[in-house]
């Protein structure tokens, strides 16, 4: 990440060393894998912690600035920083050393992602609830820093409670994180922070500039001692901005040209921001949100917002003011709710959120035990093949029994084809195993180190596979409870599935592959470069063998030949990710998104047959019933919608739990449909 002083940026001499393939820390606990990229003051390297098999990110202080004395302590006060603030918005930092050759370096959580500067040169404006969302996000972990950490102070030769302002906000140290639910924000670098001690006490002084003057307040660049939390809120007031109107608060045309420092100067501390109507679309954006964001872009600070939680609080109130946007992110979460396990690679478990007593939660493949597949070979279009009448079974539901035990969220379902078995996966690390009759749990499978995020059962209800954030899919035995062999990915899995013959695996995971398997020899068969991004769920074609669907946070759906691994086709009509896939056994696809629709697709031609609409927020999983007749949908709205398949008519809409509803399976024998939720709670509706 770039760090600045005066003019020049710090960079290291071009013959740094190559680390790749050395062995760090205590018992050679890290092997540096790749080179991800430097910054001004180090270079970051993918690594795997052989103690916990698992990736990590290292940061090893560059070579040229080994002999700097104060750069040396910058780097061990941003590791010592970060250390210490325990946030889900901020880096997370887990272990400190030396190399034997007297490097520094420090371990951090490995995110997989992009960062917002990425986002924001492919998608030019963000629409206005994302973007106060990213903001709100960002206030959530600036809220940690500026409340202060506890640090030892070598002047004073004791601990001193001393706050932290970031001092380089901008979009290339935010982190997006894909999740289920939206991207989970996280700020990083910290190396050019000032630390602010309840006894006005600065920990560093330095009469050079830091940080990036695009975006750095004007009593920052006026090279001010007495910076506070309003410095922070100026630059985030500037991402705000050019996230909603595509353009720099005083219309340089960043994008297009080089802006030279000195003009970043005059600019920042004596011309007025330009109001929004000066830029394309500009004249959409709430007037209210408009003021929100020239007040955090005040010259002077304590005309700005007096914290990041007033300003987070005013943003929230345009978002909740505008309900009929979907949420593009994930929401705020509570540092002090996250479970106790470590992180994944690409941070994808289930978080306890601290806003409207939401969950950020992994939908990819949640959803009926009955989704198999979706057909790419030649049969009768879809669309002839409806039957004229819904079957009443499922019609006109109501609650007959509810199922608690997890500890945590529900996130997948399925039952056995003989309506014997229920089987449910938790952000609690469980899979409970119940007698669907009787609503009793007849076992409790442990063996996953984090959320259970998908299952799929065998025909016959004796083996069940499962997919979890701890980066495995489980193969485990019902009948003796037995967990059999484990199949490991290079990523979270989010969804999945077991074909019709039951020769074929397959999962999606958070690296954007799709990993074929042979469940009976436990064998890769192949790997598909599947998305643009996270693989949420995956389904066999239950008519052609060789048919294979796929869908993901790239807002696509994807029809596969598993045979020869080609594409066969790309359904692009979602405006968002697409959670949740299903399939009908007349050979119908359904797909579920966070755009609120469940659109009915023609496999065979390609074609869109119609866009269901009801849902009031994101949908999360999807069902057929038996004879196809019927869809099931949930929703993150906490409500469940029956729809008459061949007229798109919503037949029903059923409330009962008290938070969103994350998973839907139907049991054909009953007949009933159960659903899990973030309540913690199984619900059967017959």
């Amino acid at each position: 990440m770039d760090i600045q002083t005066g003019d020049q940026e710090l960079t290291g001499a071009l013959d740094e060393p190559n680390f790749t393939g050395r062995l760090l820390g205590e018992n050679h606990r890290y092997r540096l894998q790749q080179y991800l990229g430097g910054g001004g003051m180090g270079d970051v390297y993918v690594a795997i912690d052989t103690s916990l098999n698992q990736t990590v990110a290292v940061k090893l202080l560059k070579a040229s600035l080994l002999a700097e004395p104060e750069l040396l302590q910058r780097f061990e006060r941003e590791c010592a920083i970060c250390a210490a603030l325990k946030s889900p918005h901020i880096v997370q930092i887990r272990d400190y050393g030396v190399t034997a050759d007297g490097y520094p370096f420090y371990v951090m959580e490995y995110l997989q992602g992009q960062p917002l500067s990425q986002l924001l040169e492919s998608q030019i404006r963000l629409p206005v609830e994302q973007a106060c969302t990213i903001a709100i996000q960002i206030c959530a972990g600036l809220q940690v820093a500026h409340a202060g950490i506890m640090l030892w102070n070598p002047e004073a030769g004791s601990d001193l409670w001393t706050n932290v302002i970031h001092r380089d906000l901008k979009p290339d140290n935010i982190f997006l994180v894909p999740t289920a639910l939206g991207d989970l924000v996280k700020i990083i670098d910290f190396g050019v922070a000032k630390l602010r001690s309840i006894q006005q006490m600065a920990a560093s002084t330095t009469d050079m500039f830091l940080g990036t003057r695009h975006y750095a307040a004007p009593e920052q660049l006026e090279l001010s001692q007495d910076l506070d939390a309003q410095a922070d809120i100026y630059s985030l007031g500037v991402i705000l901005y050019e996230m909603l109107t595509g353009s720099d608060p005083f219309g340089f045309d960043f994008r297009h040209r080089e802006v030279p420092e000195r003009l970043w100067l005059t600019a920042h501390l004596s011309q007025t921001p330009l109001p929004f109507c000066a830029h394309p679309s500009g004249e959409q954006i709430p007037p209210d949100l408009e003021a929100i964001v020239m007040r955090c872009l005040a010259k002077a600070p304590q005309d700005r917002y007096a914290s990041v939680s007033q300003l987070s609080q005013a943003l929230r109130e345009i978002v909740e003011a505008a309900p009929q946007v979907a949420p593009q992110v994930a929401p705020v979460l509570n540092p002090a709710s996250l479970p106790h396990s470590e992180h994944t690679p690409t941070y994808s478990r289930l978080y306890t959120l601290l806003t409207a007593a939401m969950l950020l939660t992994c939908l990819g493949a949640i959803g009926a035990a009955i989704v198999t597949g979706i057909s790419v070979s030649e049969f009768p279009s879809q669309s002839e093949q409806l039957s004229p009448a819904p079957s009443p079974s499922l019609s006109q539901l109501s609650l007959a029994r509810t199922l608690a035990g997890h500890a945590d969220s529900v996130w997948a379902l399925a039952v056995s084809q003989d309506g014997q078995t229920l089987v449910s996966g938790s952000q609690d690390q469980t899979i409970k195993v119940w007698n669907l009759p009787t609503g009793r749990p007849t076992q409790i499978l442990t063996g996953h180190q984090d959320a259970v995020r998908a299952l799929s059962l065998s025909a016959d209800g004796q083996m069940l596979f499962s997919g979890g954030a701890d980066q495995t899919v489980k193969l485990w035995n019902i009948s003796t409870g037995t967990l059999q062999s484990t199949l490991s990915h290079t990523a979270p899995v989010w969804s999945v599935a077991l074909n019709r013959s039951e020769d074929k695996l397959v999962s999606g995971s958070g690296d954007g592959k799709i990993n074929l398997w042979n469940p009976k020899t436990e064998d890769s068969i192949q790997t598909i470069e599947g998305h643009d991004g996270i693989v949420y769920a995956t389904a066999f074609n239950p008519l052609d063998e060789t048919g294979l669907a796929s869908s993901g946070a790239d807002r696509t759906v994807k029809l596969w030949n598993v045979k020869t691994g080609n594409l066969i086709r790309v359904l692009s009509d979602h405006t968002d990710s697409v959670r949740c896939l299903a399939f009908s056994s007349q050979g119908m696809l359904a797909s579920g998104s966070w755009d609120k629709t469940i659109k009915l697709w023609d496999t065979q031609t390609g074609q869109l047959i119609r866009t269901l609409t009801g849902h009031d927020d994101r949908v999360t999983a999807i069902a057929f019933n038996a004879d196809g007749t019927l869809l099931v949908s949930a929703s993150v709205d906490q409500t469940i919608k029956l729809w008459h398949v061949q007229t798109g008519k919503l037949l029903q809409s059923v409330s009962g739990h008290s938070d969103w509803v994350l998973s839907v399976a139907i049991d054909a024998q009953a007949p009933a449909l159960i659903s899990g939720s973030k309540d913690k709670t199984i619900k059967i509706w017959q």
